[in-house]
C-alpha cells in the first residue's frame, strides 16, 4: 500500500512534445541506462553509484535526442520528487514489479489532463522498476536516492518544525491527508500491483499538526530578462532557450536553508547547475508546475513576484501569466 505526494510535479509541455516525437528513442536510452545500472550493482556498486552509472550512460544519448544536460537533470529531479515518496511509503519488501507499477503511475500522474504517456515510455518505466528489483535494490533505498534528503528545500514530503520527516517509511497513514493522494483507480498499481492500493475506505491519516511544514508546490519560475525581480541572485539560463529565469525567493522550506551539495535523483544522474545558486536551479526554472495548472487544464502558471511562498500556494490576488507570448519551444531544435 502506498500514496503519492500532493501536489504532483507536472511534466512541462515542451518535454512532452520532445519525448512524443521519438518515444522509441527515449525508451532505448532508458534501456541502455538500466543495463549500466544493473552492471554497476553486479560489480558491487552502491545504489547511488549505480544511478550515477545509469546517468553517465543515458545523458549523452538523451543529448543526441535533443534533451540538454540541464533538462535531463531537472527531469530526473521531477520524477524523483513524484515517485520517491510513493516508494518511501510502500512496504520495504516491495518487489521490482511493485516498483515498476509505482514508476508507471507516477509518470502518468505527472502528465497534464488528457495527455497519455507514450507506450514505449510507459513500458520502459515498468522495466526500470523490474531492473531495480532484479539488481537487489530495496524499495526504501531507491526512495532515498530518488528524493532530496529531509531538511533540504526540495524534500517532497512534510516535515515538523524541527525539520524532521513526518511520514514514516512504509506507513502511508502517517502522511497527512493534505500532503498525499492515492494511486489512480485505473492505473498500474490497481492492475499490476494491487497490493499498492489503499485499503477499502482509505487510511486513517495522521492529523496536520500546527508545526508541520508542507513542501512548496513546484512552480514555474518568473521570466526576468532584467535580473531585477525577487530572487535575482538565483538567475539561471532557461534550458528551453528563452530569457533568464529567477527562482522564488523563499523556495522550499525557509527554515532549512539551502543545501551545500547537489541532491536528488537528477543530481545522481548528472551534475547540477552550480551557477544557479541552487543544487539544480532547473528544478525551479523548468522544475514542474503546480496542481493549479492542472486544474485550469492549461500550461503551468508563472508565479508572480508578489506570491507568498510561505503560504504554500500562490497569492490568489496576484496576477498569473498563462499567456504564450514567449515561445516555450525556442531552442528545442
Amino acid at each position: 500500500m502506498t500514496m503519492y505526494p500532493m501536489p504532483m510535479p507536472e511534466m512541462p509541455q515542451e518535454v512532452i512534445d520532445m519525448i512524443g516525437a521519438n518515444p522509441e528513442g527515449f525508451a532505448e536510452a532508458m534501456g541502455s541506462g538500466m543495463e549500466a545500472m544493473t552492471a554497476a550493482m553486479e560489480g558491487g556498486a552502491s545504489p547511488a553509484e549505480a544511478f550515477e552509472a545509469m546517468g553517465d550512460t543515458m545523458g549523452p544519448i538523451m543529448e543526441d535526442l535533443g534533451m540538454s544536460p540541464e533538462v535531463f537533470d531537472a527531469m530526473g529531479d521531477m520524477v524523483g520528487a513524484a515517485v520517491g515518496p510513493a516508494m518511501h511509503m510502500a512496504p520495504a519488501d516491495a518487489d521490482g514489479g511493485d516498483m515498476g507499477a509505482m514508476m508507471q503511475d507516477g509518470i502518468d500522474m505527472m502528465m497534464p489532463p488528457g495527455t497519455e504517456v507514450p507506450g514505449p515510455i510507459m513500458d520502459a518505466m515498468g522495466d526500470m522498476g523490474a531492473a531495480m528489483g532484479e539488481a537487489g535494490m530495496g524499495c526504501h533505498d531507491v526512495a532515498t536516492e530518488f528524493m532530496a534528503p529531509p531538511g533540504d528545500p526540495m524534500y517532497p514530503m512534510p516535515v515538523d518544525g524541527a525539520g524532521n520527516p513526518v511520514v514514516e517509511p512504509g506507513q502511508p497513514e502517517t502522511c497527512p491527508a493534505d500532503a498525499c493522494q492515492a494511486p489512480p483507480m485505473d492505473g498500474a498499481c490497481a492492475t499490476a500491483a494491487p497490493s499498492m492500493m489503499p485499503p477499502e475506505g482509505g487510511y486513517d491519516h495522521a492529523p496536520m499538526n500546527d508545526d508541520f511544514v508542507m513542501p512548496e508546490p513546484f512552480v514555474m519560475a518568473t521570466p526576468d530578462p532584467t535580473g531585477e525581480l525577487s530572487g535575482a541572485e538565483n538567475i539561471a539560463p532557461d534550458p528551453m532557450g528563452g530569457p533568464a529565469m529567477t527562482t522564488p525567493e523563499d523556495f522550499g522550506n525557509p527554515a532549512a536553508g539551502m543545501p551545500d551539495a547537489p541532491v536528488g535523483l537528477g543530481d545522481a544522474l548528472g551534475d547540477g547547475n552550480p551557477a544557479a545558486g541552487m543544487p539544480d536551479a532547473m528544478d525551479a526554472a523548468l522544475g514542474s508546475a503546480m496542481d493549479s495548472a492542472m486544474d485550469q487544464g492549461g500550461a503551468p502558471a508563472t508565479a508572480a513576484p508578489s506570491d507568498n511562498p510561505a503560504a504554500g500556494m500562490p497569492d490568489p490576488s496576484a496576477d498569473t501569466d498563462t499567456s504564450s507570448d514567449d515561445d516555450p519551444s525556442a531552442g528545442m531544435g
